[in-house]
């Protein structure tokens, strides 16, 4: 938010502060739909940042989508841990393993994402498509990973 004007600054810290609300709201209460409202109004927030100050490629924007993957999997983690049952030893050990990696794994994502953006800097229609259907397409995978979870194993 540094780079923005003084307005923009001011609503951002409101937009910030409304977000760090929504997220412990839904930690310390149990609202699971917060936390993605939370990543969304954060992630919102620095996209409006990078949209208005028509700043160029950011490259700390990989260490912030690693950021916001880790708050929202480590609430949703909070969230898991209300409820009591007896696992394996070392589920927690694992588990904290898995969320590192995811970490790491969303930063060096979004940083070959980066530099190839940058290497291509292409301009049209044919690639807005394209990179509007990978959206598309990026979404509806986790969608379908979603859905695949939430639905009992039948059998």
């Amino acid at each position: 938010m540094t780079r923005g004007d003084d307005a923009f600054q001011e609503a951002g810290a409101r937009i910030g502060a409304v977000a760090l609300v929504a997220l412990v709201a839904g930690v310390v209460l149990g609202w699971a739909p917060l936390i993605p409202v939370a990543a969304a109004l954060a992630g919102g927030l620095y996209a409006a940042e990078l949209a208005i100050g028509d700043a160029p490629l950011d490259v700390a924007s990989p260490a912030v989508a690693a950021g916001l993957l880790l708050c929202t999997e480590l609430a949703y983690w909070s969230l898991e841990e209300r409820t009591r049952w007896r696992g394996h030893a070392g589920d927690g050990l694992r588990r904290a393993a898995f969320v590192a990696f995811l970490g790491v794994a969303a930063f060096l994502v979004a940083t070959v994402l980066l530099a190839l953006v940058d290497a291509l800097r292409a301009r049209g229609l044919a690639l807005d498509l394209l990179g509007a259907a990978a959206a598309v397409a990026a979404i509806a995978t986790v969608l379908v990973i979603a859905r695949a979870q939430r639905q009992p194993n039948s059998g």
